[in-house]
């Protein structure tokens, strides 16, 4: 009998230690699920990024990310990458120019899933945002997300303009912008690191 014992903690110490390996090695690989390489400072510019309302359609001229940073690995893809800083050149509602700047930093870029049309392509979204409109007679703020994918092939990081929950809040602009507008911000920003964004 104590021969059997014996042997039988023998086996469980042993499927002990082989299920232990087993989840430290899953745990390890749930770690690194998303990949950037470089990772590290990037910035980014985009040539003739739109603001669009229910109302109007207000353009600008280009718009820089003067700061930003990328992690080299993430276990969900959130908060991947931060954008510290970005600005918007030569705006305009109508013939009135507007500046377009952030009250809350960083904002966040998150990777979700691979696109479904090109394996090539990443789906995500920028969250955090909180910026302000500043004009003439116009002042609204801007706060939620910004669907957006980015591009291995070419290393562009890409919002459609499509699928925003970016709202207009304390809004005072010619009637063209109210509170709860959805704006939708429409840009094509390539990045300066042309990083490669992948999961295993």
């Amino acid at each position: 009998m104590r021969e059997f014992a014996r042997r039988a903690a023998l086996v469980t110490g042993v499927l002990g230690a082989a299920i232990g390996l087993t989840t430290t090695t899953a745990s390890a690989t749930a770690t690194l699920s998303w990949h950037v390489a470089p990772s590290g400072p990037f910035t980014a510019h985009a040539v003739y990024p739109t603001l669009t309302v229910p109302a109007a359609t207000f353009p600008c001229v280009s718009s820089d990310v003067t700061a930003g940073t990328l992690a080299a690995t993430s276990a969900t893809g959130n908060g991947i990458g931060n954008i510290n800083n970005i600005k918007f050149t030569t705006c305009k509602i109508g013939a009135t120019d507007f500046a377009m700047t952030m009250k809350v930093t960083p904002w966040k870029i998150d990777v979700a899933a691979i696109n479904v049309t090109n394996p090539q392509w990443v789906d995500g979204k920028i969250s955090s945002v909180s910026a302000h409109i500043k004009g003439s007679a116009c002042d609204v703020d801007l706060t939620g997300t910004i669907p957006v994918h980015y591009e291995n092939d070419t290393g562009n990081l890409v919002l459609p303009g499509t699928g925003t929950t970016l709202i207009a809040s304390s809004a005072s602009c010619y009637n063209l912008i109210k509170n709860g507008d959805v704006v939708k911000l429409k840009a094509t920003y390539a990045v300066s690191t042309h990083p490669s964004v992948t999961t295993p």
